[in-house]
């Protein structure tokens, strides 16, 4: 099955406008991710069993706002770079970070996870949640190795597969969530061997992320009203379709979630 084109894929930028953020800091806060917090501690918990250092310098990839990049920050006493192609998402995370006193250790840079502008070895630490699904994840797992010194971990979370998708499949995640690919925990596992990585931990976590039923706010119904009568009925629309799309494969058992911790090779 052949992956969608570029011209199917809706582009990320188009997932940082106004109205998304708006939407999804509603559902999911300032970590950006359906987890929230929780899944923030649950990653830093696996993380921190192998070894994820202290007092070090980490490499946050596609940081966003910088929800898990101020945890890490905070529970590690780590230096962040929080690296994202997003000028919306860096100018947020760095107000974030400040108003937290975490602005000279939540470090921004703005680039493409594809191409990191940093040296060789640099790194002492790597992390990112549920974001490669977006990107070209053979190169973005390659300049992670790039970057992190040997013995380093990289810790990450994203979407996965949790069967091979059919063609009806690939096209509807990249229409609705420009995902190019969506790997399974098995692909995963031999993209990080061969980058570099020593497979520490694979592990699916869609029946955790899963086990308690979404519950709305009590005030949901009056958020969304709000939220059509600032900005249509169309776009109330278009937030809302990518999730039920989403919700249906999960339900579906066709995609899910898992967590994968690596350590770079000692060269």
């Amino acid at each position: 099955m052949e992956a969608p084109s570029r011209s199917q894929l809706r582009p990320v930028e188009d997932f940082y406008d106004d109205p998304f953020v708006e939407w999804t800091l509603r559902s999911a806060g300032t970590h950006l991710h359906p987890g929230r917090e929780v899944a923030t501690v649950h990653l830093i918990e696996r993380a921190q069993r192998f070894g994820f250092p202290t007092g070090k310098v980490v490499l946050d990839v596609a940081s966003a706002l910088g929800g898990p990049a101020r945890v890490v920050a905070k529970h590690f006493v780590a230096t962040v770079i929080c690296l994202d192609m997003n000028p919306l998402m860096q100018h947020g995370c760095q107000v974030l970070a400040r108003n937290e006193g975490l602005d000279l250790r939540c470090q921004p840079v703005l680039a493409r996870s594809e191409v990191v502008p940093l040296a060789d070895h640099s790194m002492d630490a790597a992390w990112s949640q549920d974001a490669m699904c977006h990107m070209d994840k053979e190169a973005v797992v390659t300049e992670v190795a790039r970057v992190l010194k040997p013995g380093s971990i990289f810790a990450f979370t994203d979407w996965i597969a949790r069967r091979p998708l059919g063609q009806e499949d690939k096209e509807r995640l990249g229409r609705l969530w420009g995902f190019p690919s969506l790997l399974q925990a098995v692909e995963y596992v031999a993209l990080l061997d061969a980058c570099g990585f020593d497979l520490l931990l694979a592990e699916d976590r869609t029946p955790i992320l899963t086990a308690r039923p979404f519950v709305p706010a009590f005030d949901q119904d009056l958020f969304v009203y709000e939220f059509g009568d600032r900005w249509g009925q169309d776009e109330v629309d278009r937030q809302q379709e990518p999730g039920e799309a989403w919700q249906e494969m999960v339900e579906a058992g066709t995609a899910g979630y898992g967590m994968f911790i690596a350590r770079r090779h000692e060269d």
